[in-house]
């Protein structure tokens, strides 16, 4: 498969990457300074109430903090954290601690609103959303007899049923993604191709909803059939990775996980929830098409001997980020064969 693409794809994981929050100071003081109003509010109910405030703990989640996030098409960055509070699930009620961070976060110049799974305080300017803080807030293991984390599910609205503590273990998950591979490259191509695969997705689907999977269902996808393409090349002694043919096959293998009645990938940590289960027969068959759609443009790129038009080809369904090069800086390139391993020669 061809091996003259990687500049292109390096500048491209370069273009739509999410660095760290805490490499970003306008986004780690925004965090920041909504974690002190959640803790002056408390200060001030519990004071007011003559009891002991509960105290939590901070922690980033979500792609932040497992390096795989992509900058938003539409410009809504989206920053996961979750409050670790240190009681037991039994001492109160989900939706009621959930409403202590929303009336801590009430103000008039952010919406918030209370969500199944977390508290969003959302910011925008001139009517566009900027940015959102999703405070996911849990029951921390330590005071569970269990040893268990449990993460406040519902909202006011719900039904009985759904407003409960349900286990989670957000820290593991970071951990069995950050320890897939031990080897720096590996583990570093998995990680792009986590990036690669979700910027596709938002390029390809514009709607809201369930019409496509999750961030999280594109890394499990990946936990489960990513094998990392990287040589080491025996002149230089250096490693060399083909993003390009990790990527194909990396589709090709997600596409054959699909039949006539779906698929199901589940969260490789508790819950283990189904991570398509939302989505109906009919946006899984939409999601596999597109799949076969971006398979088919990668075997067009594969094919074509210049790299210029090969660029572009890639560029229609990983979007405008993925850079072309002009004719001068390249030349032509012979077609060259699929390679029949997806295996790491390491």
């Amino acid at each position: 498969m061809r091996k003259d693409l990687q500049v292109q794809f390096n500048k491209f994981h370069e273009n739509i990457k999410l660095n760290d929050i805490e490499d970003n100071k306008i986004l780690r003081d925004k965090r920041e300074m909504l974690v002190d109003e959640i803790k002056e509010f408390l200060n001030k109910k519990f004071k007011n109430e003559e009891s002991k405030r509960p105290t939590f703990s901070v922690f980033n989640q979500g792609s932040y903090s497992m390096s795989t996030g992509v900058k938003p098409l539409d410009g809504d960055y989206d920053i996961d954290v979750g409050l670790s509070f240190n009681f037991s699930k039994d001492d109160y009620e989900p939706v009621v601690v959930k409403e202590w961070v929303h009336d801590a976060l009430n103000k008039t110049n952010r919406t918030v609103k209370i969500r199944r799974p977390c508290v969003t305080v959302q910011y925008s300017k001139k009517g566009e959303d900027t940015y959102h803080v999703d405070f996911a807030i849990y029951s921390d293991a330590d005071y569970n007899s269990n040893g268990k984390t449990y993460l406040a599910k519902g909202f006011s609205g719900s039904s009985a049923k759904n407003k409960h503590w349900e286990v989670s273990n957000p820290k593991e998950l970071k951990k069995v993604i950050d320890e897939k591979f031990s080897d720096t490259e590996e583990k570093a191509q998995f990680k792009r191709i986590i990036r690669y695969l979700k910027r596709w997705k938002d390029e390809m689907f514009t709607t809201s909803g369930n019409d496509a999977p999750t961030g999280i269902a594109h890394t499990a996808l990946a936990l489960e059939k990513f094998k990392p393409i990287v040589t080491m090349d025996s002149f230089t002694n250096e490693k060399k990775v083909n993003d390009f043919e990790a990527l194909y096959n990396l589709v090709d293998k997600v596409i054959s996980m699909f039949w006539y009645n779906g698929v199901e990938v589940n969260l490789p940590v508790e819950p283990y929830n189904d991570l398509f289960e939302k989505m109906s027969s009919k946006q899984q068959n939409n999601f596999v098409e597109k799949l076969k759609k971006l398979r088919e443009e990668l075997e067009n790129a594969e094919n074509e001997p210049d790299t210029v038009e090969a660029c572009n080809i890639i560029q229609r369904v990983l979007g405008s980020d993925f850079p072309v090069p002009s004719k001068n800086d390249t030349g032509q390139q012979k077609n060259k064969a699929f390679s029949s391993s997806t295996e790491s020669a390491l």
